[in-house]
């Protein structure tokens, strides 16, 4: 199964912007949508936000997307 995992950015929420909306629309195209609430969003720590996208992951494969927006792409280019 695709999953999108969709990350917010500092100061952001999985409920606010864009994010309802891209999650109905991929949700509409076969994807089980991920959107946490990542940590202290208004002083986030890079450690805890990159074990926090960790959990979330699991195991990806080649039907995980992982989509950022602000610090959110910074954590996603960190994650190993």
């Amino acid at each position: 199964m695709k999953r999108a995992i969709l990350i917010h950015g500092w100061g952001g929420a999985p409920h606010a912007e864009w994010r309802p909306w891209l999650k109905n629309e991929l949700e509409k195209h076969g994807f089980k949508v991920y959107v946490p609430a990542m940590p202290d969003s208004e002083h986030p720590k890079l450690d805890v936000w990159l074990q926090t996208l960790r959990n979330v992951i699991g195991t990806p494969d080649e039907n995980t997307y992982l989509i950022g927006h602000s610090l959110g792409c910074i954590t996603i280019s960190s994650v190993s």
